[in-house]
Formats: structure tokens, C-alpha cells, sequence
């Protein structure tokens, strides 16, 4: 069973990553009637707990408690696993984001409203006070050049891994770390070959029924430079509900009324052709948590999509 802390994260973290390039325009939602003032009913007596686990609209994810922990120390432990992998690259953010800013944003609070007859989801930061930068620095004394510049395997191993989260971050990391360089060097070999490798990662993600590569399916995509209006949003958020239902009858992200909102929006054969494919991302998913030898755990589960 996913848990909903769990959940949380895997959509702050996709929300978040978006907002450092897109704003919020993208997550507005197409007019429709008696839509819940939460995208995340199942979720939201548990916000409070997992905002602190939170990815921040920084792109970074709030500071670990166990800030007694070199940096270093974490790189080494996390061969072969990738979620210490992904822990241990954001925790190399953190520390390049103290170095260079002088601070750091230590949790978020997720902000839903409506607005035009839409609904809109904004992220609200809290920076870290000086106590939390204190921790943080001692644990970031001694970062060699040498991880600085080999942080982005850590990410790589853990997306080849589907890792929860970590296609994400991935994808609005932007070419090695560099978030302008699809706008500002579109025509760059290296920046070409980055898009065409990243775009495989999540289609491939999303054909397997990959939970946080669903979720992610339409902002990951507009940011590689593919459009993405109602027929994919819809496909995206009847496909996360469906895995959802089937981990867990009581998480749902997206409610009828939204998703009522999108089929006004689009034709019938789109509509056709959307549950279609979120019918065969599911039944994707199905045949991998299912397959003999496969265990279905909160972590496991909560990689995911398209």
C-alpha cells in the first residue's frame, strides 16, 4: 500500500520541479463544477507531516534530520542503493545551494485554490533559520571536487533504478544540472542528445506503468520541448487514479469533477483514445507488480508512468 506520506512527496516533488521553470500556468485547471478545494482528498489530513519531506519550488528537498552525517559518508553508503543514491545527490544540492546563495529553503507548504473556474496548486517556502544552516554546513565540510562533479551519477543510477522521484528531478535538473540550456543552446550537440535521452527515460517510464514518470507525464514533456494540452492531462490523471485505486482504494489524487472537466474539453475520440492509454499504462503497471517474484511495497510502488 502506498502510503500517503509517500504520495505526498512523489507529487510535490513533481510539482515543485515544474515550478522552478514553469510557474504555476500549467497547473491550471480547466473549469468544471463542485471541484474539492484539495487535488489530494486521501492526502491531506497528512500534510503536515510530509510537507517536511517535501521537495521546495527551489528544486531542493527540505534538509535531512540527520544533518550529523558528512556528505561524504552519505556518497559512500549509498553504492548500490538508489534510494540512499537520490538522497545523497539532493543532499549535494543542498550544499551547493548553501555555498552559493547563503541559503536554503527548509520546507513547503502545498497551497490549493481555485481561480477562474480553475484550480491552482502553488507551493509556499519557508527558508531554513540559521541553526538548520549550521547542520547543514557541518555536513557538507569536505565535499570533494570529485563529488561535485560525479553528483549527477548518483542521479542517473537512481533514474535507471525508477526510484521514485528521481526522473524528476532528472528531467528539470535540466543537461547536467544546467536548467537554460534547452531554451538557451537548443541546437547544441550535448543539450540534443540530453532531450532525446531524457525523453526515451519517461516515455519508457511511463509505458511500464512507472507511478511518478505518469504524474509526470505532462510537465516532463512540456519542458522537453513536446506539447502537451487536455487529452494528455486527461490520460495522466485517469491513469495515476487507476494505479492509485489499485494500491489502495483510498488514495486518489485527481477528483471526477476534474476529470469531468478535461472530457468537456476534449472530442470523443480523444476521449476515447486517452482512456485507451491510460487503460494500457495501467494494465502496464498490473503486469509488473504482479509478475512472479515482485513485491509490491510503498517504495516500490511509488515509482511510476505514461
Amino acid at each position: 500500500m502506498i502510503s500517503a506520506r509517500r504520495l505526498y512527496f512523489l507529487l510535490s516533488l513533481i510539482v515543485a520541479s515544474a515550478l522552478v521553470w514553469k510557474g504555476v500556468d500549467w497547473l491550471t485547471r480547466p473549469p468544471v463544477q463542485a471541484t474539492p478545494p484539495s487535488a489530494l482528498p486521501s492526502v491531506a489530513p497528512h500534510l503536515g507531516a510530509a510537507a517536511r519531506q517535501a521537495t521546495t519550488p527551489t528544486g531542493h528537498v527540505a534538509p535531512s534530520t540527520q544533518a550529523e552525517v558528512s556528505v561524504e559518508e552519505m556518497v559512500r553508503d549509498a553504492a548500490g542503493d538508489p534510494e540512499k543514491s537520490l538522497a545523497a545527490f539532493n543532499k549535494i544540492d543542498e550544499c551547493l545551494t548553501v555555498e552559493n546563495d547563503k541559503e536554503l529553503v527548509d520546507n513547503t507548504d502545498m497551497k490549493i485554490t481555485r481561480e477562474n473556474g480553475g484550480m491552482q496548486i502553488q507551493l509556499v517556502a519557508h527558508k531554513a533559520d540559521e541553526k538548520t544552516l549550521q547542520a547543514l554546513r557541518k555536513a557538507c565540510a569536505g565535499l570533494t571536487g570529485r563529488t561535485r562533479l560525479d553528483r549527477f551519477q548518483l542521479l542517473e543510477y537512481a533514474v535507471n533504478q525508477h526510484e521514485g522521484g528521481a526522473l524528476a528531478r532528472y528531467i528539470f535538473a535540466g543537461p547536467h544540472g544546467d536548467r537554460n540550456a534547452l531554451k538557451e543552446r537548443p541546437d547544441d550537440p550535448a543539450v540534443i542528445e540530453w532531450r532525446r535521452d531524457a525523453l526515451k527515460r519517461l516515455d519508457d517510464s511511463i509505458a511500464q506503468g512507472y507511478l511518478d514518470a505518469v504524474m509526470l507525464n505532462t510537465s516532463g514533456h512540456r519542458d522537453l520541448g513536446v506539447a502537451a494540452g487536455a487529452p494528455e492531462l486527461y490520460t495522466e490523471q485517469l491513469a495515476t487514479n487507476k494505479i492509485l485505486a489499485a494500491i489502495n482504494s483510498a488514495s486518489a489524487v485527481y477528483p471526477q469533477e476534474m476529470l469531468d472537466g478535461w472530457i468537456k474539453s476534449i472530442s470523443p475520440q480523444q476521449r476515447a483514445d486517452a482512456e485507451a492509454q491510460a487503460e494500457r499504462i495501467f494494465q502496464a503497471w498490473k503486469r509488473r507488480t504482479t509478475a512472479p517474484h515482485a513485491t509490491i511495497t510503498p517504495s516500490a510502488t511509488s515509482q511510476a508512468s505514461r
